[in-house]
């Protein structure tokens, strides 16, 4: 079976079947654990992490409420909030349909199969899926107009829910009202706030608490017995959930600026001069197999996605590497397998002859993808003058664009005539690192 039928045939699966095994209608009382997180640190600091794990589960109920019951903390309710309640008690909960055909329990209709009640990438029917699904809980998101290390914005999140991702299971839900849409979004950014702030107070317990002597993560019953230390314990939370919070509020503030090509540069789809182009792809592909973008060392020399194939992604090596764990023996990844972990599979490269770019194949998302690299993945940023005097020029970096354009069909070549970057080209090589 090919890729694409097998795609289809897993997606019929995942309508038709698996929804109920998620049971979308039905209640479901609490988010499971990061069980496979809190092993990670038995393994690494060899102690005992089920009463930290117990402490975290009442913690961030307090704070977040449940799958059917979300809240959002008093403490990041702010002038500049992302997210309202009301949009998160339209996304969570069991699927319905109001009288005016207005849907509750979005995630459980649409997402949840695949992403897992928690956004741990681990739905019904995610280990039959390649690649897997995302796990929104790292805070790690691949496609978005920011840089490596900044969240995605509002607007990158959307995107990827309005048009999907090419040569995946994630499908594109356009035809869902804009109010579902952004709905989705708010709950997208509370799982992964959520997510995160259950990482951090994991990964703090484990190191700096004397689990053995009996210190815990979050007791509750220190309000009453010990206000003060109690106190201390709540802010130190807080602080930690306010600083995570806040990466996603400056999301806009470090959006990525394209330096559009110089002058009169031979863009591939806009009419130029036929030689022109050419001159343009066969630079882009002399650059791609080149030492300085080093393109071809993943990629293969001919783009066949045929180069190093034996690397893991951020999701992976966050369980396995990161734990101390061979990612190829079955035996020493049992116990995380047990947890519900996914079978490590190696992030492989793009076979981009294809034509088929996952985070989208417009001029201004390729040279992004080029430029600064792709998040969670070993796709790194490539090496720019004048900060690097060995680097690779902006001209340069359109050459590459026009290379990998140019495995496009033919039809989706041309570009719109009031395309940005046609009606106002820019002649210097300076980029505004955000907006």
């Amino acid at each position: 079976m090919n890729r694409s039928l097998k795609i289809f045939a897993i997606t019929l699966a995942m309508l038709f079947g698996l929804g109920a095994l998620v049971g979308c209608d039905v209640p479901i009382d609490s988010f499971p654990s990061n069980e496979v997180f809190a092993k990670r640190w038995e393994l690494t600091e060899s102690i005992e992490m089920d009463q930290p794990v117990e402490d975290s589960e009442v913690l961030l109920e307090e704070l977040f409420g449940t799958p059917n019951e979300p809240r959002w903390p008093e403490f990041l309710q702010t002038s500049e909030n992302l997210i309202t309640l009301k949009s998160l008690e339209r996304a969570a909960g069991a699927f319905s349909s109001e009288e005016d055909d207005e849907h509750r329990g979005l995630f459980r209709e649409h997402c949840v199969v695949c992403h897992g009640i928690a956004g741990n990438g681990r739905g019904p029917s995610a280990a039959l899926l390649d690649p897997y699904p995302r796990d929104f809980r790292m805070g790690k998101f691949k496609f978005k107009a920011t840089p490596l290390g900044k969240k995605p914005t509002r607007e990158d999140l959307k995107q990827v829910l309005l048009r999907g991702i090419a040569g995946t299971s994630m499908p594109s839900f356009q035809l869902l009202d804009p109010a579902d849409i952004e709905s989705l979004v708010d709950y997208l950014i509370y799982l992964s706030v959520r997510g995160e702030l259950e990482r951090k107070v994991l990964a703090d317990a484990a190191i700096e608490l004397d689990l053995e002597d009996g210190e815990r993560l979050y007791d509750p019953t220190l309000k009453n017995r010990f206000p003060e230390e109690f106190e201390g314990l709540i802010g130190r939370i807080e602080r930690w959930g306010t600083e995570i919070y806040a990466k996603w509020l400056e999301a806009d503030n470090n959006t990525i600026e394209v330096v559009g090509p110089p002058e009169g540069f031979p863009l591939l789809g806009s009419g130029a001069d036929e030689q022109a182009v050419a001159a343009s792809v066969a630079n882009g592909k002399k650059i791609f197999q080149g030492t300085v973008a080093s393109c071809a060392f993943c990629h293969g020399k001919e783009a066949k996605g045929d180069g190093q194939r034996n690397n893991f992604d951020a999701w992976t090596r966050d369980w396995t590497s990161l734990a101390g764990l061979n990612p190829k023996d079955q035996k020493e990844l049992r116990p995380m397998l047990e947890l519900g972990a996914l079978k490590p599979r190696n992030i492989l490269p793009r076979n981009l002859t294809l034509g088929i770019f996952h985070g989208g194949s417009s001029p201004e998302e390729l040279y992004t993808r080029v430029k600064h690299g792709i998040e969670g993945t070993n796709m790194p940023a490539v090496p720019m003058k004048p900060d690097n005097p060995q680097g690779l020029s902006n001209e340069e970096v359109w050459d590459l664009v026009n290379y990998l354009r140019s495995f496009l069909p033919p039809e989706k070549q041309a570009l719109e005539s009031d395309d940005a970057l046609l009606s106002a080209p820019q002649s210097g090589n300076k980029e505004v690192a955000s907006k």
